[in-house]
């Protein structure tokens, strides 16, 4: 990952970004066989108290939670 790379968890709720691309190759399998690929639009819902599950939209369809650690794997398009 390039040090200017943004990721899902720099969002901000109800901020809008494009996915990119995925870093780590096990997630970003189990993420596209739930249809979230590259070039889907992601939105930031919200984050729990502690900030571990982030919920996100998927292309204004679907939410999803993820963990910190796996929404790290995602890079989005740099605002």
């Amino acid at each position: 990952m390039q040090v200017a790379d943004k990721t899902a968890i720099d969002l901000i709720p109800n901020e809008i970004s494009q996915i990119i691309r995925f870093e780590d190759l096990v997630i970003a399998g189990k993420l596209m066989t739930m249809g979230i690929l590259p070039n889907a639009e992601i939105e930031m819902v919200r984050r729990n108290a502690l900030g571990h599950t982030l919920i996100f939209r998927i292309n204004s369809r679907f939410k999803i939670a993820l963990r910190r650690d796996e929404a790290r794997t995602i890079i989005i398009q740099s605002a």
